[in-house]
């Protein structure tokens, strides 16, 4: 096997391994998704206050009784999951459950009906300002454009997709400053669309420091 090659599937089997906090890799493996995914693939996307939890409702899950702040997208079965204010999630780390902070608001992607490891779930204050704006409004506009996990210098630097982008679950400049977005470009024979990562000015700053 090609040493780089090796090197590529290592990191992925090790940063499976660590995403999962030594939960069993077998009942909870999921591929590092770039927010945007994670908003692009959700059935919903809220912002929400935890209230309080319980581990009587459900048998095996622990129900949390949360407040809806904002609701960013929904699908109509999503919709009435939500009304009652109330996201499920398994009760056991074996079985990919997730623990949340009570009174403290969180942005939630999630897929129905429960929560589990490889949802995205972020104290809303830890957020960057690009992925506030991202899940309130920026990820929706490119869902278009597929961010692919990419592992190893070599796969990099490889030419970009025209409909999507490339990215290191170990970069955290695309993860936290930037989204994979539809640009135009306009040449002598007409103007083509190509996606690629957004240059703000904090996603350029962290790319000089990284």
């Amino acid at each position: 096997m090609d040493f780089r090659k090796y090197l590529g599937l290592l990191a992925l089997v090790l940063l499976a391994v660590l995403t999962l906090n030594g939960r069993p890799v077998d009942a909870c493996s999921c591929m590092p998704s770039h927010p945007q995914t994670h908003f692009c693939k959700a059935d919903y996307v809220v912002q929400l206050r935890v209230l309080r939890k319980s581990d009587t409702i459900d048998p095996g899950k622990t129900t949390y009784k949360v407040h809806i702040k904002r609701t960013y997208k929904a699908t109509p079965e999503a919709r009435r999951m939500l009304r009652d204010g109330r996201l499920a999630t398994p009760n056991s780390d074996s079985m990919c459950g997730i623990r949340l902070d009570l009174g403290k608001v969180y942005i939630i992607a999630g897929r129905m009906p429960t929560l589990n490891v490889c949802s995205y779930y972020k104290e809303y204050t830890k957020m960057t300002i690009t992925e506030r704006h991202g899940f309130s409004g920026g990820y929706g506009k490119s869902c278009n454009c597929t961010v692919s996990p990419c592992f190893g210098q070599q796969c990099l630097r490889h030419r970009e997709y025209s409909d999507g982008c490339k990215w290191s679950p170990f970069g955290k400049c695309e993860r936290d400053y930037s989204a994979c977005m539809p640009h135009v470009t306009h040449t002598v024979n007409g103007s083509i669309s190509r996606c690629r990562w957004r240059r703000t000015q904090l996603y350029r700053k962290c790319l000089s420091n990284p």
